[in-house]
């Protein structure tokens, strides 16, 4: 039961930082310098709760192929930012995809551990 709960505050403290994120993205972007900051700022907060190589890995990849993608599509007018500072994108793009990475492969992560113990619970009622 313990187990379970903490996957379920896992799981929660995930949506938590996901929103923070987003509600950031959508009421600073008009402030590059501002945004950039609190982007860095939620990142390195993220990375304190989860931070072994695999967490890392994921933000450094996520991070580094969303911003080249993004570079490559706005290059060649797929879309634009409506405040862009480098090359067509924001600053804060980066860590914000970042961060957005290794949130979303700690979900999947609970995710499965969620669906195990729902499969566990099942096989142990049979």
């Amino acid at each position: 039961m313990k187990q379970a709960k903490q996957v379920r505050h896992e799981l929660l403290l995930e949506l938590v930082a996901f929103s923070i994120l987003v509600t950031s993205v959508v009421l600073l972007w008009r402030n590059n310098p501002l945004l950039l900051s609190v982007m860095v700022v939620e990142c390195l907060v993220a990375l304190l709760f989860w931070h072994d190589p695999l967490d890392v890995s994921f933000f450094l990849i996520i991070a580094v192929l969303g911003s080249l993608a993004e570079l490559v599509f706005v290059r060649f007018g797929v879309w634009r930012y409506s405040n862009p500072t480098f090359l067509g994108i924001p600053l804060w793009f980066p860590w914000a995809f970042g961060t957005t990475g290794l949130i979303g492969a700690r979900l999947a992560r609970t995710m499965v551990g969620l669906w195990e113990q729902r499969r566990a619970l099942r096989v142990s009622e049979e």
